[in-house]
Formats: structure tokens, sequence, C-alpha cells
């Protein structure tokens, strides 16, 4: 299937040895320039009737999600109020290792912690609990920021364990790095200087310590994952159980 960093969340295990099911929950990145073949297979294998998009509206503008017959795409824009989000050619203009590292850290600081990313998470959860007619897939540009802690939010509120949520999250550098490396040629080809390349190469991969931050902010400031779900995207405990009820078996 021609899509990148694609996965389905299916298969992975509980700490109460339950098992996610498997075509339910679907992650990836942007659902652009798919071919028929990938788009059957989402409908008919996969069975996708809704696919959540996390990017910004300037994205969607310049690079609108593929209409797939049958599947409803919403928008939730997660970094919308956030002031450290940036395009690729703003890592190349910042052009410094250490000052992407730390923007990176920035945003995983605002995708917990940031007003209108809980609104959006809280919207994302709701709509991925009270669709029934298929499964879901949910996206942003590369599927590894926004769609990694959203995907790292789920699978924590369904009782998976921090080390097989980093795995999956980590899977995205592999699943990636084709694509990667063709935007890298294409910015080295533009003259970019080796350390614009340097920071750009940096900012389009996922490192443990920027999930790491976010599981922190959380356990810091809400004590676990359902009082964070609680407190700020008014998710208690009772959608939590709906929610196992619905994907683990």
């Amino acid at each position: 299937m021609k899509l990148i960093n694609f996965r389905d969340l299916g298969g992975l295990t509980t700490q109460d040895h339950h098992t996610i099911k498997t075509k339910q929950l679907l992650r990836s990145g942007e659902l652009v320039g798919l071919d028929k073949d990938t788009k059957n297979k989402l409908r008919e294998d996969y069975h996708l009737t809704l696919a959540i998009d996390f990017r910004r509206d300037f994205e969607i503008k310049e690079r609108p999600d593929d209409q797939i017959s049958g599947v409803e795409i919403i928008n939730i824009d997660i970094l919308k109020s956030a002031n450290n989000n940036a395009s690729l050619e703003d890592f190349i203009t910042i052009g410094a290792s250490d000052q992407v590292d730390q923007h990176m850290l920035n945003i995983y600081h605002d995708l917990v912690m940031d007003p209108n990313a809980q609104a959006g998470y809280q919207q994302f959860l709701q709509l991925v609990l009270h669709n029934t007619t298929g499964s879901t897939l949910f996206h942003c540009f590369a599927g590894k920021d926004r769609t990694g802690f959203g995907a790292a939010l789920i699978l924590s509120l369904l009782g998976v364990d921090e080390a097989q949520i980093l795995a999956d999250y980590l899977k995205t550098n592999q699943d990636r790095k084709d694509a990667n490396d063709a935007i890298i040629a294409t910015y080295r080809q533009q003259g970019a200087s080796p350390e614009a390349l340097e920071a750009l190469a940096i900012a389009l991969y996922v490192k443990p310590e920027y999930l790491q931050l976010a599981f922190s902010l959380i356990k810091e400031n809400y004590g676990d994952i359902i009082n964070f779900a609680q407190q700020k995207l008014n998710f208690g405990p009772e959608e939590v159980t709906q929610l196992r009820n619905k994907f683990l078996r």
C-alpha cells in the first residue's frame, strides 16, 4: 500500500493482557497522491470511514487530502494557537541543530499543555469513540508529531505500556526514511547549506526524548494519563471504559 508512515495500531497488547483489535485504529502521514489500489485497500480491507487530519489550514490548502469514496474527512488543527509550529522552510532558516531540537521539544510541550491542542485531542477522542461505521485513521503531514502524540494518547488510555508506545512512535524513523531522503535531496539541489540540511534532517525524524517529555509533563502536572484526560480532555473514566470495550479483545 502506497501510504507513507502507515500502520495499524491493532495487535498491541495492554498491561492487563488484552489486545487492540486490528483494522480499527490507523495512523499515517498525509493522504495525498494515493493510487487507486491504496484507496481500495483502505476502504475495502481496512473498512475506513473516518479520516482525522491534524494539519493546519495552509497545509491542507497546499496539499488537500485525496477524496476516498465513503470516507469522511474532519480537520482538527492541533497546533492552531501554538507559537512553536514551523514549516520545512522554517527549519532550513533555523539551520542550527540544537535550536531545532529545542523547537521540537517546545512543540511537544504544546501538544500536552496548550489549551487549543487539548481541545483538539478532546475532539479527536470523541470522534474515535463514536465512529460506529468503520475504522478511523488519523494523520498530519509526516504522521510523526501531532499524530505521534495522538497515538500515544489513545494507546495510553487503552492501557498499553510506555515501552510499546515508544516502539510504535519510533517506527516513524524507518517508515519515513525514503520520503525524508527525497525531501533532503530536494533542498540540497536548491543549494541549502550542510548546516541547514542537518537541521532539516533532525526535524524530519523523531527522538525518544520528544515523546518522553510529553509523558513527563503529564505525570508532573496531572499524575497520570487518566487524570490528564479527565481534567483537560473532558474524557473521564466512563469514556475510558467505553474506549477499552470498543477497541480491546
